[in-house]
C-alpha cells in the first residue's frame, strides 16, 4: 500500500509545484491573447517567455504544440542565459514521462544555466528542477539517491527561494519517502517541520496543510502513538471542514478519502469497531464516487479486520471470498497471494482446517508459480550462458587448430618479422627524437612568451605606480597652491578691501570718492571671487568637508547658466571611498564637463554617477555638435589623455560614443 502512496504523493507534489506556472484559464480566448502578445511584442526575451508559458500549458495536452512552442521560445531566448535554462527545464519536463534519460540530461543542463543567478526566482526554479530530477530517481526505485537530492539540494535551494509553500512541500516529500522505508521517527520529524510552512496557506491551497496533517498522523499510527495520531487526524478534519465551499486547486474529495482510510486504521487500533465500520462505509462511498478502486479494496480489507475482531466470521468470510474473486485482486500475483494467505489464516482461526489447508495449498501453488516463473527465467539465463560457453569451446578448438597450422609459417617468417620489428623500432625511436625536439622547441618558445608577458605586466604595474605617484604629487601641489592662494593672496586682498573701506570712512569729503571707490571695491570683490573659484577648482573644499556627492553636485551647479542645463543624478555613492580616489573621480568629472563646455556647444548635459559592489560608474551625455571618434585630434587631445590616465589608475574602462550633430556619450567604469 505504501509503495502506491509514495508514487501518488510525489506526482501530486510535482503537480503542486508546477501549479503556479500553469495558466489560470484554459479557454481559447486566453491562449489566443498570449499568442498575439508573443507576435506583437518588440522584446525577444518577453516573446520567448510567452512561448515557454504556452509550451508549459500544452505539456500534458498536446506534445506537438509543446515542442513547437519550445522551439519558438529558444529561437528568441537563445542569447539569454536564464531563458536557456527555462528551455532545458521545460524540455526535460516534456521528456520525463517517456524518455527519463533525456529528461535527466536536460535537467542538469538547466541547472548549469540557472547556477549563475542568485535571485529568489532562480533558486525556486532550481529547487523545482532538482525535485523533478529526484522524482526520476524514485521511479528507478533508487530511494537513497532520491533522499540525498531532496535533502542536500532541493531543501537548501527552496530555503533560498523563500517560498514557504514550496519549502513545506519538500519537507512532506522527504517525510513520505522515510515513511515508505518504515523509518517513521524520521518521517515525523520532516512532516512536522513541513507543517510550519503551511500554517498561513490561502483557502485555495488548504489541501497542502491537510495532506501534511494526514501524513504525520499515518507516521504516528505506525509508531503506535495513539494520542498524536488522533491529534493530527482532528487537525486534518478541521481544515477539511473549513474547505467546504472553497474553490480549491485540488480535488478535496481525495483528501477526505485519505482521512477516512487513516481514521479507519486508528479506530481499529483502539478497538472502536462500530465507529470504524461507519467510517469505512463513508470512505467506501467516496472511493466509489471518485472511482478509486484500489482504496475501495483497501477499505474492504479494513472491514474484514473489524468483522474478524468482532467474531462475525460468516460476514467476514463472505467479504474475503468476494475480494478473492475480484479481477483487480487477480491482476497482480502478489495481491492474490496476500488474499489466499488471509483466507488460510481465517479458516485456521475458525477451526476449519480443511479449508485452511486448501487455501494454503493455493497460496503455496501461487508462491511456487511465482518462484517457478523466476526459476524458468533463471534457467533460461543459465541455458544461454551454457550455449555461449559451448560455442566458446568450439571457437577455442578451431583457434588451436589454426594456431598449429600457422606455427610452421610463423617459424619461416620469424627472421623477416625480426628484421621488420628492428626497422620499426628504429623508425619509432627516430620519430620520438623528432617529436621530443619539436616539443622542446615549443616549450622554449612558450617559456620565452611567458617571460615577455611577465615583463610586460611588470612594466604595466610600474607604469601604474608612476601614474599613481604623479597624480598624488599633482593633487598635493594643487592642494598647496590652493591653500596658499586662499590663505595668502586671498587674505591680502581682503585686507586691502578693509583698508579702503576704513580710509573712505575718514575721507568723506573727497570729490568723486563714491564712484571711484565703489569701482575699486567691486574690482577687489571680483578678484577675491575669481581667486576663490581658482582655489576651489584646484582643491574643492566641499569634497573635503562633505564628500564626493556634494562636491559633484556643486561642480554641476557652478557650470550651469541660462543657456546650459545640467541634470546630475547620484545613485548609491558610498562615503567609504578613499579621499585620493574621490579626488581622482572629481577630476575626471571636472575634465569631462570642461571638454563639453569648451567643444560641444551643448544646451543639456546628463551626468549620472553610481556605485555598485566596489565599481564606480560615470555616464555623461550631451546634446552638442558631436565629433568623429576616430579623429587623430581626439586621440592626441590633452583633456581626454588626462581622463584616460586617471581611468588607468583605477584599472577601469573608458568608452566614447559620438555622432556628429547628435551629441556625445561617455561611459567610464572604475574599480574602487
Amino acid at each position: 500500500m505504501r509503495m502506491r502512496r509514495i508514487s501518488w504523493l510525489i506526482a501530486f507534489l510535482f503537480f503542486s509545484l508546477h501549479l503556479a506556472a500553469q495558466l489560470p484559464a484554459q479557454d481559447k480566448k486566453y491562449l489566443d491573447s498570449l499568442n498575439r502578445l508573443a507576435v506583437n511584442t518588440k522584446s525577444d526575451s518577453v516573446r520567448a517567455e510567452l512561448y515557454f508559458t504556452l509550451s508549459d500549458y500544452w505539456v500534458d495536452r498536446d506534445s506537438a504544440k509543446t515542442i513547437g512552442y519550445l522551439n519558438k521560445g529558444i529561437k528568441y531566448g537563445q542569447p539569454y542565459r536564464y531563458l536557456r535554462g527555462r528551455y532545458y527545464y521545460l524540455l526535460a519536463d516534456y521528456y520525463a514521462a517517456k524518455y527519463p534519460a533525456k529528461a535527466e540530461s536536460n535537467y542538469l543542463k538547466a541547472d548549469q544555466e540557472f547556477a549563475g543567478f542568485t535571485t529568489k526566482r532562480a533558486y525556486k526554479q532550481r529547487a523545482m528542477l532538482w525535485h523533478n530530477y529526484a522524482l526520476l530517481q524514485q521511479h528507478k526505485d533508487d530511494l537513497k539517491a532520491t533522499l540525498e537530492i531532496l535533502v542536500k539540494r532541493v531543501l537548501p535551494l527552496s530555503e533560498k527561494g523563500g517560498d514557504n509553500i514550496q519549502l513545506g512541500t519538500e519537507y512532506i516529500s522527504i517525510s513520505t519517502i522515510f515513511m515508505n522505508l518504515d523509518q517513521f521517527d524520521k518521517a515525523v520529524k520532516y512532516s512536522e517541520a513541513g507543517i510550519k510552512y503551511f500554517q498561513h496557506t490561502p483557502p485555495g491551497q488548504f489541501y497542502l496543510l491537510v495532506n501534511a496533517y494526514l501524513t504525520t498522523a499515518e507516521s504516528y499510527y505506525h509508531l503506535d502513538n495513539v494520542a498524536q495520531t488522533k491529534r493530527y487526524l482532528d487537525l486534518a478534519k478541521a481544515v477539511l471542514n473549513k474547505s467546504a465551499g472553497v474553490v480549491s486547486h485540488s480535488n478535496m474529495e481525495i483528501f477526505w478519502l485519505k482521512y477516512h482510510e487513516v481514521l479507519s486504521w486508528h479506530l481499529i487500533a483502539i478497538k472502536q469497531y462500530d465507529a470504524a465500520l461507519i467510517n469505512i462505509e463513508k470512505g467506501t462511498e467516496l472511493a466509489t464516487k471518485i472511482e478509486d478502486q484500489y482504496t475501495v479494496q483497501a477499505l474492504a480489507f479494513n472491514r474484514y479486520d473489524v468483522l474478524f475482531a468482532q467474531h462475525k466470521y460468516a460476514e467476514a468470510e463472505r467479504l474475503l471470498l468476494h475480494l478473492a474473486g475480484q479481477k483487480e485482486i487477480h491482476a497482480l500475483a502478489d495481491n492474490r497471494l496476500i488474499t489466499f494467505n488471509k483466507l488460510s489464516d481465517f479458516y485456521q482461526a475458525t477451526g476449519n482446517m480443511n479449508e485452511a489447508y486448501n487455501w494454503l495449498k493455493k497460496s503455496k501453488g501461487l508462491s511456487d508459480s511465482i518462484n517457478e516463473s523466476k526459476l524458468k527465467s533463471d534457467i533460461n539465463t543459465l541455458e544461454i550462458k551454457y550455449h555461449a560457453a559451448e560455442n566458446q569451446k568450439k571457437i577455442a578448438g578451431l583457434s588451436a587448430e589454426k594456431k598449429q597450422n600457422l606455427l610452421t609459417l610463423k617459424n619461416q617468417r620469424l627472421a623477416n618479422w625480426l628484421l621488420t620489428a628492428t626497422i620499426v623500432l628504429l623508425l619509432v625511436l627516430t620519430g620520438f627524437i623528432f617529436f621530443y625536439y619539436r616539443s622542446y622547441k615549443k616549450l622554449a618558445l612558450q617559456r620565452e612568451i611567458n617571460l615577455k608577458q611577465q615583463a610586460t605586466e611588470l612594466a604595466q604595474k610600474q607604469q601604474i605606480e608612476v601614474t599613481r605617484a604623479m597624480l598624488d604629487a599633482e593633487e598635493n601641489e594643487r592642494n598647496r597652491v590652493a591653500r596658499d592662494l586662499h590663505d595668502g593672496l586671498g587674505g591680502m586682498l581682503a585686507g586691502v578691501k578693509i583698508n579702503l573701506l576704513s580710509w573712505a570712512k575718514y575721507n568723506k569729503n573727497m570729490e568723486t570718492q563714491d564712484f571711484e571707490l565703489q569701482r575699486i571695491i567691486s574690482q577687489l570683490d571680483g578678484s577675491v571671487n575669481e581667486l576663490r573659484n581658482i582655489a576651489r577648482n584646484m582643491m574643492p573644499q566641499t569634497l573635503l568637508n562633505y564628500g564626493l556627492e556634494a562636491a559633484l553636485k556643486e561642480l554641476c551647479e557652478s557650470v550651469m547658466d541660462r543657456d546650459l542645463e545640467v541634470d546630475f543624478q547620484a545613485i548609491n555613492i558610498s562615503k567609504e571611498i578613499g579621499l585620493s580616489q574621490q579626488i581622482s573621480i572629481y577630476r575626471i568629472v571636472q575634465e569631462i564637463l570642461a571638454n563639453i563646455l569648451k567643444h560641444a556647444g551643448a544646451t543639456e548635459i546628463l551626468l549620472q554617477c553610481s556605485e555598485n559592489q566596489h565599481r564606480f560608474y560615470i555616464t555623461a551625455e550631451d546634446n552638442g555638435k558631436g565629433f568623429d571618434v576616430k579623429s587623430s585630434n581626439l586621440k592626441n587631445g590633452l583633456g581626454l589623455a588626462n581622463i584616460r590616465k586617471r581611468v588607468e589608475y583605477f584599472n577601469g574602462r573608458f568608452d566614447i560614443a559620438s555622432t556628429i550633430n547628435e551629441g556625445t556619450t561617455i561611459n567610464i567604469e572604475l574599480d574602487v
